[in-house]
């Protein structure tokens, strides 16, 4: 049942009321705010389509999906803003209570943006469409550049100060429908997403986009160990495999290892030590 069904109009209008007064109250950089999105908004909005991304704005329409997906995006870099505040709860009690919720917030945030960036009635965000749409847009590169600067700094700040939560949620024991199979997937959509535009735009360089290839190269092997490792299923295995043949990109590893599926036909010439 989607969430603007109208046999949920009685429950869901006082429910917003409240949590917008509630936010007029609270500091404009308080990552709480980000915490309570998920809790009012993010998590109905999964329960709706039981936790699958990519076609918010074929649900929602248009308005709603882009005014949604601003807010993720805000929320993501909010959270990456006030992570010291962390300190804050867990000297007030509320250590496991928020600081592991907010962890896996972080990732739920950055796994709908990329998923649902693109804002298509119409089809879901692994399409050739969007793939054109990420080589080509400029607003999109720069906030995949932030998101990709706001995920390493929130991920290794959680690592280096609170390794407990980190330990927990970035887990592979957790399985394939978990907070680390996103994370390392979403690793590679974005960065891929990056090199698209840079390479389509004259921008890319061997040097200066490096650490993009080194991110796409560490999030594969990561994941196909996770998968020989854990018993993953063979069908959940080619699904991973297929999104890295159509966001492969020519002589990313100076050879083509893979078959390449890009139907950007992209390609680079680098040579590495």
């Amino acid at each position: 049942m989607q969430t603007d069904n109208i046999l949920l109009f009685p429950f869901r209008e006082p429910m917003l009321y409240f949590y917008n007064k509630g936010l007029e109250k609270l500091p404009k950089d308080e990552p709480i705010r980000a915490s309570w999105f998920n809790e009012f908004k993010l998590m109905m909005h999964n329960y709706s389509n039981k936790g699958k991304y990519g076609s918010l704005a074929r649900d929602y329409g248009y308005e709603y999906a882009r005014d949604f997906v601003d807010e993720v995006y805000f929320n993501i870099e909010l959270l990456n803003k006030g992570k010291e505040k962390l300190n804050e709860y867990s000297s007030s009690g509320y250590k496991n209570e928020l600081t592991t919720t907010l962890l896996q917030t972080f990732i739920h945030y950055v796994a709908l943006y990329t998923s649902d960036y693109h804002l298509r009635i119409k089809g879901f965000s692994m399409s050739k469409e969007n793939l054109i749409k990420v080589s080509t847009h400029l607003d999109l590169y720069e906030r995949f550049k932030n998101i990709d600067a706001w995920s390493d700094e929130f991920i290794l700040y959680y690592k280096t100060n609170y390794s407990k939560e980190y330990d927990a949620i970035i887990n592979p024991n957790r399985g394939w429908y978990s907070d680390y199979r996103d994370y390392y997937l979403d690793n590679i959509k974005f960065s891929s997403y990056i090199l698209f535009y840079e390479i389509k735009n004259n921008r890319f360089d061997c040097e200066n986009s490096k650490k993009y290839l080194e991110k796409i190269a560490s999030s594969k092997k990561i994941l196909r160990e996770f998968v020989d490792k854990y018993n993953v299923s063979s069908s959940n295995k080619e699904l991973m495999e297929r999104i890295i043949r159509y966001l492969d990109i020519k002589n990313i590893s100076g050879e083509d290892f893979e078959k390449n599926e890009n139907p950007l036909n992209l390609s680079i010439d680098c040579k590495y030590n």
